[in-house]
């Protein structure tokens, strides 16, 4: 299994991405951490081991796309797969949490 995943880093490589964007270093399979994957897509991480920026990119497995996002965060690729899992936060959890800071004098209006 191990070495499926890791042609499947390499095919993500030649297609997504071979180098980094900041400084043109050429990615490893050791850069790569697939986040989420299901049928129709996958969410990969890539952090460059000279320069350390991160990208997340998606990719439509149907169609053969990708798009690439620059990753400015101090969360720890555990803690993006985490997140990555959970459901989406709804509006009337958002103004909970407002008003509750509010009420606590945690947030100026």
């Amino acid at each position: 299994m191990n070495d499926n995943k890791n042609k499947q880093k390499q095919y993500f490589i030649d297609t997504i991405a071979k180098f980094c964007d900041k400084c043109g270093s050429a990615y490893s399979i050791g850069d790569l951490e697939i986040i989420q994957e299901n049928p129709i897509s996958s969410i990969i991480h890539f952090s460059c081991s000279n320069c350390k920026a991160s990208h997340i990119a998606t990719f439509l497995k149907p169609m053969g796309m990708s798009s690439r996002v620059p990753v400015n965060t101090d969360l720890q690729i555990q803690e993006i797969k985490k997140f990555a899992k959970m459901d989406e936060t709804s509006t009337d959890e958002i103004l909970e949490l407002y008003l509750y800071l509010k009420a606590n004098n945690k947030v100026k209006v």
